[in-house]
């Protein structure tokens, strides 16, 4: 191919064509131009379905951690629905002297506060990429950042958390000292939710049995103004985190249908 261009060039100058000669040369370059872009736009155009590739690959693995995101967020909505529920149960009783709910449904009640839920979020997928500088290629710049916004807003979940946890060890465990143990039975924890299996625990209380002639006077600890002012106080946190889980849930929905209707093609 180089030898017959070649060829036309040394004939057109022979011939003392200069006009066509000069014409025929800048085809050539015109020819050789175009070809140079081509072989660009090919290998753009390769580079791109294979940033594209590991685009889509990302997102994959990104919506499999959102499915087990959404999965925690709805225990952990259920885990703090049954706890305003229980503290609302337990401020109607002390508010209503009238009203008696006993001891052994004062232990259920109670027992459920000991527990805390632990916050966790998976992210793996997306920090293992931001790790290896993969976002740079990608085109969803702007879902990278909705991404990257919503996995930091989970230290406000974190927060909340550890606020009611500390808000349990500070305020609800000193007022529940001066109540002992005593008529903890295989029943205290049904109203406990938790991902362990807390029931072996109470069965094998129960199975000690209590051989003490002890008077537990519960209404003595549940009708205080130390008590009342704990209940408020869970209330108010457990309703923040309830708000802030909900919030993340409608987040993360989002989040999924935006990554599902994003452009895939190469």
């Amino acid at each position: 191919m180089i030898k017959f261009f070649r060829r036309i060039r040394q004939n057109l100058i022979s011939e003392g064509k200069m006009g066509k000669y000069l014409k025929y040369a800048i085809g050539e370059i015109v020819l050789v131009v175009v070809g140079i872009l081509i072989a660009l736009q090919i290998n753009n155009w390769n580079e791109r379905r294979k940033a594209k590739i590991v685009e889509n690959n990302f997102f994959e693995d990104v919506i499999q951690d959102m499915e087990k995101d959404l999965d925690r967020l709805e225990y952990y909505e259920l885990f703090h629905t049954k706890r305003a529920e229980y503290l609302d149960t337990l401020l109607t009783y002390l508010r209503n002297p009238q009203k008696t709910m006993g001891i052994d449904k004062f232990q259920q009640y109670v027992e459920p506060l000991y527990y805390s839920a632990t916050p966790t979020s998976y992210s793996t997928s997306f920090e293992s990429a931001k790790a290896s500088g993969t976002f740079k290629d990608m085109e969803a710049k702007n879902l990278i950042k909705e991404l990257s916004q919503y996995y930091i807003d989970f230290a406000q979940i974190e927060s909340d958390f550890a606020s009611i946890t500390r808000y349990v060890e500070d305020k609800f465990e000193p007022i529940m000292y001066n109540f002992p143990e005593g008529k903890m039975n295989q029943n205290t924890g049904n109203l406990v939710i938790n991902e362990e299996n807390t029931q072996a625990f109470y069965k094998k209380i129960a199975s000690i049995k209590d051989n003490r002639d002890m008077t537990i006077d519960y209404k003595l600890i549940l009708r205080t103004p130390r008590m009342e002012n704990y209940l408020i106080g869970d209330m108010g946190r457990t309703s923040n985190v309830i708000g802030r889980i909900k919030a993340r849930q409608e987040k993360l929905k989002t989040l999924m249908q935006k990554i599902e209707q994003r452009d895939q093609t190469f």
